[in-house]
């Protein structure tokens, strides 16, 4: 399926996590001394807010232990460690170390007695906050709890989807010889003439100021006319070696340079090289030359059949897009606001690592980009919202459908991976790792669901012209 449609997110198996996993210091189970007071709050279907009161008495109790504990490992003059009486340990501990000791020990199980009393499974570790604690209070916290995603698909049987179906015409393999025959051209200097469309050229540049002026260096670049800004194109246009013109440049508001983004710049521009593209003649040779084919005819039958498949191929990803998204558009979907905040972490890291290798900080990359970093957050978190409702419905599907990936399909797929050239050493460690596994798995997953909801569906072929750039054949 098209990625860039939409993109499968987290397991095809729902995911919990221990309810006070993350929780500091000791985790230890307390008998209970006396009943909790709880607030609850439904902020929404996937996060409940408690307000938890533990009584006195019992955390009178934890007090107790949070300072046998530390006096286990507290230095107390006249006392071997651990011998210290409690009488002295409340003289000599820091009370807000006690405090804080008996806190992170006494809310986990606080919270796993009120999720075990509401009957609810965390999606993952709730957030606590302490409100007030203290000896003649109790404590009192605040506990956020994400709870599992709630999917209600909407309905994903019998519905109708248009498959765009584009014949390979004899333009599409004409275009592609082009495309061909421009790779392999050769280029030779423009004795006579100026510049003219599809010209390689070299020239200077070099900004001026109001005045018409020189403004700094001149720089040398080279070009292929016809793909530039078009004031530029047109400006060259007819030159001939040695010729200067002063250009004006006018940029578009979404150029990828911001400081320069809709605004106007003189330029003079000096020809010092022209050279004219020559592209090889369309025959056998040609058809030698550039693929694996002793003769155009095979050469243009390689072509049509390779256009074929890209078009079904196109075909299909439009299909799974049109189906995914009707059914996405109609499902109730909530989900814990963690995912998503996960997800953008994870999403964010990425692109700090790939501007890293690129050398790029991510101020540069939001200027080149003309985005503010709110506009980049917005826009990203859109994204992955998108991407988090999509995985989710279809993961409800898959397992509403009883659509189940066995340990040998995984197995199947790793051995086809590993027939691969590619596949060293390294790679082979890797697969066969449980986390790779795993993702094997709701791959072949997704893929299942996919193929479900088309044979479940009315598809009706629809033609349009073949008009993209079909693939290019095999070249050697």
């Amino acid at each position: 399926m098209d990625r860039r449609g939409f993109s499968f997110y987290g397991p095809m198996f729902p995911r919990h996590r221990p309810a006070t996993a993350g929780l500091e210091g000791l985790n230890r189970r307390m008998e209970s001394e006396g009943a909790l007071q709880v607030v609850r709050e439904d902020i929404s279907p996937c996060l409940v807010s408690f307000e938890i009161q533990v009584g006195p008495e019992r955390y009178a109790s934890a007090l107790d232990q949070a300072r046998r504990e530390l006096g286990r490992v507290t230095e107390v003059p006249g006392f071997r460690k651990g011998k210290a009486p409690m009488a002295i340990l409340e003289k000599v501990l820091d009370p807000e170390r006690v405090e804080r000791l008996a806190n992170e020990t006494l809310m986990p199980d606080a919270v796993r007695e009120v999720l075990d009393e509401h009957k609810l499974k965390p999606w993952d570790s709730p957030t606590v906050q302490v409100i007030e604690s203290g000896p003649e209070s109790g404590l009192k916290f605040r506990a956020r709890v994400p709870l599992d995603p709630q999917v209600e698909p909407g309905p994903y049987v019998g519905l109708n989807v248009d498959r765009i179906v584009r014949p390979v015409t004899d333009e599409v393999v004409e275009r592609e010889l082009a495309r061909m025959q421009d790779q392999h051209s050769r280029l030779e200097p423009r004795e006579e003439g100026g510049v003219e469309q599809g010209d390689y050229i070299y020239f200077s540049l070099q900004e001026l100021n109001e005045a018409g002026e020189p403004a700094g260096e001149a720089g040398f670049n080279s070009a292929v006319v016809g793909e530039n800004l078009p004031d530029f194109d047109n400006g060259v246009l007819g030159a001939v070696r040695e010729e200067t013109r002063d250009i004006t440049l006018n940029y578009p508001p979404d150029w990828q340079e911001p400081e320069r983004a809709g605004k106007s710049a003189k330029v003079r521009v000096t020809i010092s090289h022209i050279f004219r593209p020559v592209k090889p003649a369309l025959d056998d040779e040609f058809a030698k030359m550039v693929s694996e084919y002793q003769t155009l005819d095979e050469l243009k039958q390689a072509i049509r059949e390779a256009a074929g498949r890209a078009f079904q191929q196109m075909a299909d990803e439009q299909v799974e897009n049109d189906l995914v998204r009707q059914i996405v558009e109609s499902s109730r979907v909530d989900y814990p606001p963690q995912m998503l905040e996960e997800e953008f972490r994870a999403r964010v890291m990425d692109i700090y690592g790939e501007l890293q290798q690129r050398g790029m900080t991510f101020q540069e990359y939001l200027e080149r980009t003309g985005r503010t970093e709110e506009q980049f957050r917005s826009e990203l978190e859109a994204r992955i919202d998108r991407d988090i409702r999509v995985g989710l419905v279809l993961h409800e599907i898959g397992t509403r459908e009883g659509l189940e990936v066995t340990p040998e399909e995984i197995d199947a797929q790793i051995q086809e991976m590993l027939s691969s050239p590619e596949a060293d050493e390294d790679f082979r460690q890797r697969v066969n790792t449980p986390q790779a596994r795993a993702s094997i798995g709701r791959r072949i997953a997704l893929r299942k669901t996919l193929d479900f909801l088309k044979a479940a569906s009315n598809i009706h072929d629809v033609a349009r012209s073949g008009d993209e750039a079909a693939p290019e054949a095999r070249e050697e």
